[in-house]
């Protein structure tokens, strides 16, 4: 399930792609490399079934254009280097929103919710959760209290996530054969994905940042492209039967900031 393409917001380098210029990119993704705010900006351009051109920056700072198929590939370039300055505007605003510190905020998400945090400073990490769930963490630096928080959070999701799949999965009732247990890591750029060919699904750790009607929505996405490919209308009939409503969750998904873990 992606929600970027080609590296969302960060600064690209491609030996044969011209700022500007249209061209194969990550996979042979397409895309346009934009240049503002001191910086070059790869945007995903997509050939949809809609009728104008509609341009997004996502939470994570991801950009993505999609466009008619009777739109020429220079009115597409042209559009996306018109909005140059505003895409740079939105993709710093989102990468802010993304790198918010775990220590600052007192705060560690989960599933929703949080769990209040406590720095105390100290030569050594040490992380402690109260039966209260308040997390405790003794470190030097800010810094190494949020890459204990991270690792904290990246544990509790290894351990949560693959049960909230499996429930999931047994609502289906076999429609997609034998069981998958799904493998969790930190992805940049996805809530998940899956390989058809190996029946290979992963989720992100971030997930177990998100409300478990979200968690639950994309163990169904992932699923449900064990039958169809790509998101087209096969696919979201398929979906809609397996959970009502998941555009409306998709939707609530892209508000929240893909964070950058330290």
């Amino acid at each position: 399930m992606p929600l970027a393409g080609c590296k969302g917001g960060a600064p690209t380098q491609h030996p044969t792609l011209e700022t500007g210029r249209a061209g194969v990119y990550n996979g042979g993704m397409k895309c346009i490399v934009v240049r503002a705010g001191g910086r070059e900006i790869a945007v995903e351009a997509e050939r949809k079934r809609v009728r104008n051109l509609n341009l997004r920056v996502r939470a994570d700072g991801s950009v993505h254009v999609s466009a008619p198929v009777r739109v020429s590939e220079k009115e597409v370039r042209d559009f996306v280097l018109s909005k140059a300055e505003w895409i740079a505007t939105r993709v710093a605003e989102a990468e802010k929103r993304a790198s918010l510190s775990f220590a600052e905020e007192g705060a560690l998400p989960f599933l929703g919710g949080s769990f209040p945090v406590v720095v105390k400073e100290g030569a050594r990490t040490r992380v402690s959760e109260a039966a209260d769930g308040t997390v405790t963490v003794t470190a030097p630096s800010r810094e190494a209290a949020d890459r204990a928080l991270s690792r904290l959070l990246i544990a509790k999701a290894k351990k949560v996530l693959p049960a909230m799949f499996a429930e999931a999965q047994a609502e289906t009732n076999g429609m997609f054969g034998a069981p998958v247990i799904p493998s969790v890591r930190v992805m940049r750029s996805r809530w998940g994905s899956c390989d058809r060919t190996k029946r290979a699904i992963k989720l992100n750790a971030l997930l177990v940042t998100a409300p478990p009607e979200c968690v639950r929505y994309v163990c169904l996405h992932e699923l449900a492209h064990l039958k169809v490919r790509g998101h087209g209308a096969d696919f979201h009939s398929l979906l809609e039967n397996l959970c009502p409503g998941h555009r409306a969750l998709k939707r609530r998904l892209d508000a929240l900031a893909l964070r950058r873990l330290p």
